[in-house]
């Protein structure tokens, strides 16, 4: 499967098992969905009023589904493009995601998006205002990169009790194949080592994993054993694993393709570095995109988002920089 089907096909399956879950967005109905990314359910739950087009209103269709949660439904919503998340924070994350909390745990808001973002082969909507959702208390965040944990995981969100977003990113939705057993389980907060290393870790989520797996095919060439570990959920985020990893390297490399100020990357930094006490044992750093619009033009994206000759070039940086502890020790 790819990972579009994978997701389609977990779906398929909440379905098949709950009427209380629901599919609502923007063109997914005849039309497929995005990209096709909904394709084949509009036949087999169409007609049972559980596939619905939506209005061209993402604070509407988001505070829908707030309510339908609320009242006891599971609802999926479509919202198409994540950049579109941001037309929907008075719903989603200041009410739905607060009302848990509010109410003790009584009433719940078992609400997943759906959104796609990324830089992708149809040009546009790449912003992920993943630092945004981040912000917020109550909201999970979830970003597969194989079809088995698109599966796994968009399973896992229809199961939670409180909104997840779920992010599919452009550039993998219809890119690789992979073997996807339906009974598989992923937890919700779990990172996956995707290639063990000793020298340093490279911690990144969707499309960067594979670029960041496959520089240190490169490096390795050279010498340099990379650990990469692709976090899957970013919120909330397996510090344990992280941690764990960058302390047996030494060093660490956060690799995203969001904006540096407030993003992934600088929340991620900002965690290893409160769960060390404020005094990590290894050195940090991180590779992001400049603080600037994402650019339409194809070699300008290109420069923009971080490569693989990007990433392998950080990494030689960082493992010839001596950390803050071996400063330390040499100074003794």
């Amino acid at each position: 499967m790819t990972i579009a089907e994978a997701i389609t096909d977990a779906i398929g399956i909440a379905m098949d098992k709950d009427d209380a879950v629901y599919l609502m967005g923007q063109d997914i109905g005849v039309f497929g969905g995005p990209m096709q990314s909904s394709k084949g359910l509009w036949e087999r739950f169409g007609e049972q009023g559980r596939v619905i087009d939506s209005p061209i209103s993402e604070a509407a269709m988001i505070g829908t589904g707030v309510g339908a949660a609320m009242a006891g439904a599971r609802p999926i919503v479509d919202l198409m493009f994540a950049e579109f998340l941001a037309l929907t924070m008075t719903p989603l994350a200041l009410e739905g995601a607060s009302v848990a909390y509010r109410t003790n745990g009584k009433v719940t808001v078992p609400l997943v998006v759906r959104a796609k973002y990324g830089v992708g082969p149809h040009r546009g909507h790449a912003e992920g205002c993943i630092g945004m959702l981040m912000s917020f208390p109550g909201i999970k965040v979830i970003a597969p990169t194989t079809p088995q944990d698109a599966h796994s995981l968009m399973l896992a969100a229809i199961e939670d009790a409180n909104p997840v977003v779920f992010l599919e990113h452009m550039s993998l939705l219809h890119g690789g194949r992979g073997e996807v057993d339906p009974g598989a389980r992923v937890d919700i907060g779990e990172a996956r080592i995707e290639r063990p290393g000793t020298d340093l870790t490279v911690v990144a989520s969707g499309l960067m994993v594979k670029r960041a797996t496959r520089a240190a095919q490169v490096l390795a060439k050279e010498g340099i054993d990379v650990e990469v570990i692709d976090v899957r959920t970013i919120v909330p985020l397996d510090v344990a694993t992280l941690q764990s990893s960058a302390e047996r390297t030494g060093a660490v490399l956060i690799v995203d393709e969001g904006w540096p100020v407030g993003g992934a990357a600088s929340d991620v930094c900002a965690q290893l570095v409160r769960a060390s006490g404020g005094r990590p044992s290894y050195s940090i750093d991180f590779l992001t995109p400049p603080p600037t619009p994402v650019p339409f033009a194809t070699h300008l994206e290109a420069q923009f988002v971080p490569g693989v000759d990007a990433i392998a070039a950080q990494v030689r940086e960082l493992i010839a920089t001596p950390s803050s502890t071996d400063e330390e020790e040499s100074s003794r």
